[in-house]
């Protein structure tokens, strides 16, 4: 005997109720997506595919130290294509997973009954990770294309059709193609083979076979031409010191429901919790069902039907391979290794609800002339309760983000940057943007990253804010700032040098709700004496042979032992240097015998981004030590070569190599307080 859900009239209603709440949670308030470096990187490579002819070969970095192959970045320049701005791609990811739902419900009823595929897909579409996952660009599994697989594997080996083999080969090569993750699967897929060899025919197997091959020679043979590096890097990964760990089989259990994610509110995961009433004992209760099923499910393989024998041991391997082959990692296991079990978890817990719930003794409550069946009632009662549960641990993490954005949990939401972007094209045009933030390297650093894409398609460049303030020899350029903290920290003395240009603008601030903000300027001016009218200017400037020219400085006259000395450096690009090439600037405290007492050596703005008539503020910080002798000090500056640290020459009148720096002033050191 089985527990039965309402009868089948009802179905669609109820399937069509759960399908659209799995869509509207992870398509729903799209800006309020994570936007951190990884999602950026994609989609500014998606980007590159469908509107700069690139075809890579290779596609995100994995967290194993390799790369995975380029499918997800080749299947996020689809909704680029139509609309260049990430809102696409996070709509698409959430329309993917959210199909991945009523996916869920049409395997679990072809293979266990109705009521074990509703139940699954209602588990599925509310589960906090599993929509927090669904919403992400980022390359991961995609459970639409992991239950793609399962389908057809189920269908070769369970109903006998011979030629879905073919299909489950190919969707195996699109989830290895997503992410190396779905190599979990080959294996399983071998041991499925083996188990059922009787049932696999010659011929969709070798189709098969050459399918996934072919579908994967560009990655390898790529591969194979540069030495194997990804490969090379995958067997580092595996064959690395490895030690036992539990932690596959708790993010496994883990990610069945909502634990762990008050962590994503970072330093206010209190708060979060706060705001929600005590029900996370609900999570141990799922999880204590899922261990409950597996060896529910486990007795049921040794039993029954041929078909439902192997649909049991299938689902059970589905689950079982991901954790056991990360049971004895070599490096550090993350939560998201496991998105490729997605959704047999639910699909397990469903199967001992429903399955085992219905051989429980039969109960029932009078009602008039009727009896309600109290198994179906509690059933129902307790997914009503569970789902409305997890809907609010979602919501309130939704609200919170946006509150709460700089939290470094979650990450600042694709919201407040998006709008800053807007806002820059907004006043730039056609003016090129310059964005001064922490950072100045798009993939290596977040906040140039996730503006690298966002402003896609206008001209733009990046600096550090902390460190440099470049002025192209344009009339009019936009600064984007931020993000600035209170206070505005480590960007103030930018803020500054921006607010005093003569020619400069205050332009429109988007603010975080917690304090913290996006500022745009804006310069329109005829020449750039603005730019230098507070600093101490050379007679002449002063070349260097890499078509650097020192213009000018400024710091202050009298300087502390134990402070730190603030320097500006003015300087402007005579001729931009040949590409791959890489100079930094550096600063000495020199004293009156040509020992150095304290430096600073920086870059701030790349060399890779110079374009001739640049002129660039550089900012130096050079602390003083505490012993420092009161007395006459110089500051000696110049530029080198990196990696190699080979200091570029000074040059004469005549164009001849004069020295190896220049002395841009001198200041008064007094005793420290």
């Amino acid at each position: 005997m089985r527990l039965h859900l309402p009868n089948d009239r009802r179905t669609p209603l109820l399937l069509l109720l759960v399908t659209a709440l799995a869509l509207l949670l992870r398509m729903g308030w799209p800006t309020l997506a994570e936007f951190k470096l990884d999602e950026a990187m994609v989609v500014r490579r998606a980007l590159a595919i469908a509107y700069e002819g690139d075809r890579p070969a290779v596609g995100a970095i994995a967290s194993v130290g390799t790369f995975h192959p380029p499918l997800h970045l080749y299947l996020m320049a689809l909704p680029l294509r139509l609309w260049p701005d990430p809102l696409s791609a996070v709509l698409f990811v959430g329309l993917l997973n959210g199909l991945a739902v009523l996916a869920c419900y049409a395997l679990g009823r072809a293979y266990l009954g109705r009521d074990v595929g509703l139940v699954a897909a209602y588990l599925f579409a509310v589960s906090p990770w599993a929509v927090v996952y669904g919403r992400k660009v980022w390359s991961q599994n995609l459970p639409l294309v992991t239950l793609a697989f399962f389908a057809a594997l189920l269908a070769a080996l369970v109903r006998g059709r011979p030629w879905a083999l073919t299909a489950a080969f190919v969707a195996l090569a699109a989830l290895i193609g997503l992410h190396l993750g779905g190599l979990a699967f080959l294996l399983l897929l071998l041991i499925a083979l083996l188990l059922y060899r009787r049932q696999v025919a010659r011929r969709p197997l070798l189709v098969g076979l050459l399918l996934f091959l072919l579908a994967l020679s560009p990655y390898l043979i790529h591969d194979g031409l540069h030495g194997w590096p990804k490969v090379r890097g995958f067997l580092r990964y595996t064959g690395g010191t490895a030690h036992f760990s539990a932690d596959a089989l708790r993010y496994a259990f883990l990610l069945t429901g909502g634990e762990g994610i008050p962590a994503l509110a970072g330093s206010r995961f209190l708060a979060y919790r706060a705001g929600l009433p005590n029900l996370w004992w609900l999570n141990g209760l799922l999880m204590g069902l899922l261990a409950l099923a597996l060896p529910y499910t486990l007795f049921q393989a040794l039993r029954g039907t041929k078909p439902r024998r192997r649909t049991l041991v299938l689902l059970l391997l589905w689950f079982a391979l991901p954790i056991l082959l990360q049971s004895r990692p070599s490096t550090p296991v993350y939560p998201h290794y496991f998105i490729l079990l997605y959704p047999v978890q639910f699909l397990l817990v469903a199967f001992l609800l429903v399955d085992g719930g219905g051989r429980l003794p039969d109960l029932s409550l009078p009602l008039g002339a009727r009896r309600l069946p109290l198994k179906g009632l509690l059933l129902v009662a307790g997914l009503l309760l569970w789902g409305g549960w997890q809907i609010a641990v979602l919501g309130r993490l939704f609200v919170f983000m946006d509150r709460y954005p700089t939290t470094g949990g979650y990450g600042i939401p694709l919201k407040y940057p998006r709008q800053a972007a807007q806002e820059a094209r907004r006043l730039a045009s056609p003016a090129e943007i310059i964005v001064l933030s922490p950072g100045m390297t798009p993939t290596v650093d977040e906040t140039p990253t996730v503006f690298e894409a966002l402003l896609f398609g206008h001209p733009h460049r990046f600096a550090d804010g902390r460190q440099a303030l470049p002025v192209p020899d344009a009339t009019s350029t936009v600064y984007l700032v931020g993000p600035v903290e209170p206070g505005e920290g480590d960007l103030a003395p930018l803020l500054r040098r921006l607010e005093a240009m003569g020619y400069g603008h205050v332009g429109p601030t988007i603010p975080l709700p917690d304090g913290w903000s996006y500022r745009l300027f804006y310069r329109d001016g005829p020449d750039r004496e603005d730019v230098l009218a507070e600093m101490v200017r050379f007679p002449a400037p002063i070349p260097f042979a890499n078509g650097v020219a020192f213009l000018g400085y400024a710091l202050d006259g009298q300087a502390v032992a134990g402070e730190v000395l603030e320097v500006w450096l003015a300087w402007w690009v005579r001729s931009p240097p040949p590409p791959g090439t890489d100079y930094h600037f550096f600063t000495h405290l020199l004293d009156e015998a040509g020992q150095r007492w304290a430096q600073h050596d920086g870059i701030g703005f790349p060399t890779s981004s110079w374009r001739a008539g640049d002129l660039v503020l550089s900012r130096f910080t050079l602390p003083l030590p505490q012993d420092l002798p009161s007395g006459r000090y110089r500051i000696w500056a110049g530029l080198y070569t990196y990696p190699d640290i080979v200091n570029v020459p000074v040059l004469d009148e005549a164009g001849n190599p004069a020295g190896d720096g220049a002395v841009l002033g001198e200041i008064t050191v007094g005793e420290g307080g």
